[in-house]
């Protein structure tokens, strides 16, 4: 199914995830819809009545703000239309409300979270890419080159979430030049073949993929990081990859890997 409708998550420290989005839905002819997360205070706990007129102040400066976030993102979106859609949550974990919106979008532009800044990026992540059923696609918080599709790489282990990363990526395979499906050497015997046999299957599909298979170089996220930077790579394609804690998924190793080094966008699916 082709990408048509993009939501991208902006916040005050937002800085590259904005103008990908914007590329990216021209790219696609696609909608994109913007939106923030504004906390409720006066919806979290029985606050003291004396407390509720500065509560509802502070609403109303977190509306504000939104407002002013999301504004200025429209005023700068040049050549498309954009939609603004603001979540306003309850204190807790306000990174969980994504989940519920994202679930209407065929997919999801988050920036990589910022360890100089820390904020509900990653807990943002976790809920758009386990409890959404939408791939996410993420977009490193330094400044990167301009969008483009060049060349795209697929991490593959035959597993059904690398099956789905694919499968959800065919609009930007379709389109770029060259595709390689990339598997790190300790991913199991049998991954030659399923490799081989990927890339026929892409063929059928009009796209031109060959298939590599690379030495490990200690991590599977440094390896496959470290052939993106030598092949030039516009975007790596992954399964995202978790555990359950506590009836809860968290980011796998490998996961967490990628997300914490990214040089280039990453498409990820669960």
């Amino acid at each position: 199914m082709p990408i048509k409708n993009i939501l991208v998550v902006l916040d005050a420290s937002t800085q590259t995830a904005g103008p990908f989005a914007v590329s990216l839905a021209s790219m696609l002819e696609a909608r994109l819809t913007a939106t923030t997360i504004v906390r409720d205070p006066t919806a979290s706990v029985a606050w003291p009545e004396a407390s509720l007129p500065l509560l509802a102040s502070a609403l109303n400066d977190a509306r504000a703000e939104s407002r002013r976030i999301l504004d200025r993102f429209v005023a700068t979106a040049k050549g498309i239309s954009v939609e603004t859609e603001p979540v306003e949550v309850s204190a807790g974990l306000p990174g969980r409300a994504i989940g519920p919106l994202a679930r209407h979008f065929d997919l999801t532009v988050l920036e990589q979270p910022n360890p100089d800044a820390p904020d509900d990026r990653e807990i943002m992540i976790e809920t758009a890419l386990f409890e959404t059923g939408r791939p996410l696609l993420i977009v490193p918080y330094v400044p990167i080159a301009p969008f483009r599709l060049e060349t795209v790489l697929i991490a593959w282990d035959g597993s059904a979430t690398a099956a789905r990363a694919l499968n959800d990526a065919m609009s930007f395979l379709a389109r770029a030049k060259r595709a390689e499906v990339v598997t790190v050497a300790e991913a199991g015997v049998g991954i030659d073949r399923s490799g081989d046999r990927i890339v026929r299957h892409l063929a059928r599909h009009g796209i031109s993929a060959a298939f590599r298979s690379l030495p490990s170089a200690g991590e599977i996220a440094s390896t496959m990081l470290s052939h993106a930077f030598d092949a030039r790579a516009d975007l790596l394609v992954m399964g995202g990859y978790g555990h359950s804690r506590l009836r809860e998924f968290v980011l796998g190793g490998a996961t967490r890997g990628i997300l914490d080094a990214m040089t280039l966008p990453v498409l990820m699916s669960h």
